[in-house]
């Protein structure tokens, strides 16, 4: 049995996740001890809670300590199954994020696979739904990956509600083929149960930083149980990277939009491969490929170096960080 430190690193929950999926894809019986020790509500929330038994259930895991606040538990996989599968967080607790224990294991299976997930698409501290879509799936799919997912209603903090479904064929991770050719700037401005000159302000914040560049931002209105609103904008070209921001009560729209457009600025400036969220997001993909490979990104975070650390725990894992001017990610 691997013993996994859940306080490791940045602690957070996104080891749990990542576990998860090690876990599957390997056959290895796992025991996280002191889960999410560093946070202000130490334990399993009710969305860790959720993302342990999902990743069981697709495996006929067996598994102990799987209860909100607990700082302990074993999760021994078997066999992943295909099929259709639905999971309600029943919270707000982010959708995205749930994903990340399903989708490796999903892909390296031979079956074909369906997720109806519900809770929150666009809450913080998680990827927003239209990078998730956007960004981090379209690398999964340049990486050989037949995977797509749709939105069916948007979900934002306190009440969720959002859901999304996930669409995932059996295929074959191959290398991330890499060029800093660049054509233009997609993205959505979007407001739930607000005014619509507020994705509209945002938008302006983002034309009038790339005005140099072919740039196409749609504006989008939706209804949900809970009002929120944010920007996601990504490049187009062979080099796909991308930026998302939710907005605040009390923080203006054009800020929103400024955050983005300088954030995404960053990125596309920087002779790199990935943005600072895909990398350390793609760290459990890169670790499984037969391909070997180099990927930078522009500076090393603590999800980044928690993964990567947490990879290598994993037999026959084998990822590594080099920092000079960027960070490079040897697998």
């Amino acid at each position: 049995m691997l013993e996994i430190d859940g306080s490791y690193g940045e602690g957070g929950g996104q080891i749990v996740r990542t576990a998860l999926a090690m876990s599957i894809i390997t056959g290895e019986k796992i025991k996280i001890t002191d889960i999410r020790a560093n946070r202000p509500n130490p334990g399993l929330s009710h969305q860790h809670k959720m993302a342990i038994e999902a990743a069981g259930e697709i495996c006929d895991a067996e598994t102990e300590g799987v209860k909100k606040g607990s700082s302990e538990i074993l999760f021994d996989p078997k066999e992943v199954k295909g099929g259709d599968y639905r999971f309600d967080i029943g919270t707000a607790g982010s959708i995205t994020l749930l994903s990340q224990a399903l989708i490796l294991p999903a892909i390296l299976c031979e079956d074909e696979f369906t997720f109806k997930l519900k809770g929150g698409t666009d809450v913080r501290w998680s990827p927003p739904y239209d990078y998730f879509e956007n960004v981090f799936l379209a690398l999964l799919r340049r990486m050989g990956i037949d995977i797509h997912s749709r939105l069916i209603r948007r979900g934002h903090y306190p009440k969720g509600g959002g859901e999304m479904e996930l669409r995932i064929g059996p295929g074959k991770l191959t290398d991330h083929k890499v060029s800093q050719d660049l054509l233009g700037i997609e993205g959505r401005a979007f407001v739930t149960d607000l005014p619509e000159h507020i994705a509209r302000r945002m938008k302006k914040e983002v034309l009038k930083e790339f005005i140099e560049l072919d740039t196409s931002i749609s504006v989008r209105s939706y209804s949900s149980s809970s009002a929120g609103t944010g920007i996601v904008i990504w490049t187009t070209g062979k080099k796909l990277v991308g930026k998302g921001v939710l907005g605040e009560k009390g923080v203006p729209a054009e800020e929103v939009g400024k955050e983005a457009a300088q954030g995404l600025r960053k990125e596309t400036e920087a002779d790199i491969d990935l943005d600072v969220n895909a990398a350390d997001q793609l760290i459990p993909y890169l670790a499984v490929m037969d391909e070997s490979g180099v990927l930078r990104t522009r500076k090393n975070t603590g999800h980044l170096k928690t993964n990567v650390w947490l990879v290598n725990r994993f037999p026959c894992m084998d990822v590594e960080l080099k920092e000079d001017e960027f960070v490079s990610i040897k697998y």
